[in-house]
C-alpha cells in the first residue's frame, strides 16, 4: 500500500514537468547582404503574444508580432548592409503555459553576421568580424582642427596659410583590425579644400571624417557693402557664366580680376564672396569703384537685370520673384501688380516692367499712358476742387441772405 501511494505521488510531481512550457529558437547565424534567413520558433505548450524583432532593422530587417499557441512559426529577415544583429524572441505581457501557470522561461535569441557577397571562400562567414570603425586620433601638422577631436564628431575645419599647396593628416585607427584610407600627405589649393577621411571596419561598415581645409587668399580685395565685408574673387572657375555675357577681366587694387561684360546694357559683373564663402555677382563701375547686387531674373526668353530707379515717382518697396528680393514700385492699392525698373539683357531698353505676382510674368510698361491718365486725373480733380469751392460759397452766402431777411422782419 505504502508502494502504491508513493507511484502516486511520483506521478503527479512529474505528469506536469512533461507539459511545462518551453522556447527554442533555431535558425542560421550567417546571411549575405541582399538576401534573406529564415529562422524557426517552437512555442512548446505556450499560448500567448510574443514579439520577434531584430535589435538592428539597418544590418536585418524584421519585426513580427502576434499570438501564438502551441506551435511552430517561421520568420524571414531581409540583409540590408554588413554588420551582426540579434533576432530576440520575447514574450509581451503574460503569457500562460498548459498547466495554467504563468511563463516564466524568459527570451530566446539568435545573432546573426551579415557579410559581403564578395567574402572570401576562405572567411569564415560564421565569425563575428569586428565592427569598430571609429578614430581615436585626428590631426594635421602644424594645424589644429576645430572642433577639439572627438571619435564621434565627424566634420571638422581648419584654416591654412595663403600658398599652402599640401599638409599632412595624421590618424590613428581605434581598432587594430580596421583600415584607413585619406590620411598622409593630400593637396590642397586655395579656398575650401573637402578632405575625407574613411574607416573600414573589419566587417566592412564605413565611418567617413570630413576635413574641411580653407586655404586663405593671398593679397586679398576687400570691400565692404552695407556694413558686410566681402572678398573680391580672383578665380576666372568661381565666377562662373551667365548668358548674355562674355569673360573678360577688369583691373580693381592693381590686379587681373575676371568679370563678365554685357555688351548690350554695359554692365560689367564681378563676383564677391561673404565671410560665409557665399559668392554673388555684383555689378561693378570702374569710373566710381562702386558694387550693385545684381539681380536677374528670367521670364519666358526675358532676362531682365532689375535695379533700383534713382528719384522714381512711384512708392518703392521690395518684393521676391522666384525667391530672389528685388526692388519694386507699387502702382496701385492692390498687391497684384507691381513696377519692376529694369534692363533687357538682351536688347539693352530700359525702363519700367509690369509685374504680374499671380501670373509670374511681365511686360513692358507704356508710363507715357500712364502720364496721360494722370493729367486728366488731376485736371477733373481740379474742376471737382474748383465746383465744390463755388458751391460752399453759394450755400455761404445763402445762408447769410436768409439771417439777414429774418433779422429784418423780426425788427418790423
Amino acid at each position: 500500500m505504502k508502494k502504491l501511494i508513493v507511484f502516486l505521488m511520483f506521478m503527479f510531481i512529474t505528469i506536469p514537468c512533461a507539459y511545462a512550457g518551453s522556447l527554442t529558437i533555431n535558425g542560421n547565424n550567417s546571411v549575405y547582404v541582399d538576401s534573406t534567413i529564415t529562422i524557426k520558433v517552437n512555442f512548446n505548450n505556450i499560448a500567448g503574444r510574443f514579439k520577434v524583432y531584430s535589435t538592428d532593422n539597418s544590418i536585418l530587417s524584421g519585426n513580427f508580432e502576434d499570438f501564438y499557441d502551441n506551435q511552430s512559426a517561421t520568420f524571414t529577415f531581409t540583409a540590408k548592409s554588413v554588420g551582426t544583429a540579434t533576432i530576440n524572441v520575447t514574450p509581451v505581457g503574460k503569457i500562460g503555459d498548459y498547466d495554467n501557470e504563468e511563463y516564466t522561461g524568459g527570451s530566446r535569441s539568435l545573432t546573426v553576421s551579415v557579410v559581403k557577397k564578395n567574402t572570401p571562400s576562405y572567411i569564415d562567414v560564421n565569425k563575428v568580424y569586428n565592427k569598430n570603425n571609429y578614430l581615436s586620433s585626428l590631426s594635421i601638422s602644424d594645424y589644429e582642427l576645430t572642433p577639439v577631436f572627438d571619435k564621434d564628431t565627424l566634420e571638422y575645419s581648419v584654416t591654412l596659410k595663403p600658398g599652402t599647396e599640401s599638409i599632412t593628416i595624421n590618424a590613428t585607427k581605434e581598432a587594430a583590425s580596421s583600415n584607413i584610407k585619406g590620411s598622409g600627405e593630400v593637396s590642397v589649393s586655395e579656398g575650401a579644400n573637402t578632405l575625407n577621411v574613411v574607416v573600414t571596419a573589419e566587417n566592412g561598415n564605413e565611418r567617413t571624417y570630413i576635413i574641411t581645409a580653407h586655404v586663405e587668399e593671398k593679397d586679398p580685395i576687400e570691400v565692404t557693402i552695407n556694413n558686410k565685408k566681402y572678398r573680391v574673387v580672383k578665380k576666372k572657375e568661381l565666377l562662373g557664366s551667365k548668358e548674355n555675357y562674355e569673360e573678360t577681366k577688369v583691373i580693381i587694387n592693381n590686379f587681373d580680376v575676371p568679370a563678365l561684360y554685357n555688351h548690350v546694357t554695359k554692365v560689367t559683373l564681378v563676383g564677391l564672396k561673404d565671410e560665409e564663402g557665399n559668392i554673388k555677382l555684383y555689378s561693378y563701375s570702374s569710373k566710381t569703384g562702386e558694387y550693385n547686387e545684381y539681380n536677374e531674373l528670367k521670364f519666358n526668353t526675358m532676362n531682365l537685370y532689375i535695379y533700383e530707379k534713382s528719384n522714381s515717382k512711384y512708392t518703392k518697396t521690395s518684393i521676391k520673384i522666384n525667391g530672389v528680393e528685388v526692388p519694386a514700385y507699387k502702382i496701385n492699392m492692390t498687391n497684384d501688380y507691381y513696377l519692376l525698373y529694369a534692363t533687357n539683357t538682351s536688347t539693352g531698353n530700359t525702363g519700367y516692367y509690369l509685374y504680374d505676382m499671380e501670373e509670374n510674368s511681365v511686360q513692358r510698361y507704356d508710363t507715357t499712358m500712364l502720364d496721360m491718365v494722370t493729367k486728366e486725373k488731376d485736371k477733373y480733380l481740379a474742376v471737382v476742387i474748383v465746383l465744390s469751392c463755388v458751391c460752399f460759397l453759394s450755400m455761404l452766402f445763402l445762408l447769410i441772405e436768409v439771417n439777414r431777411h429774418n433779422k429784418k422782419k423780426g425788427e418790423n
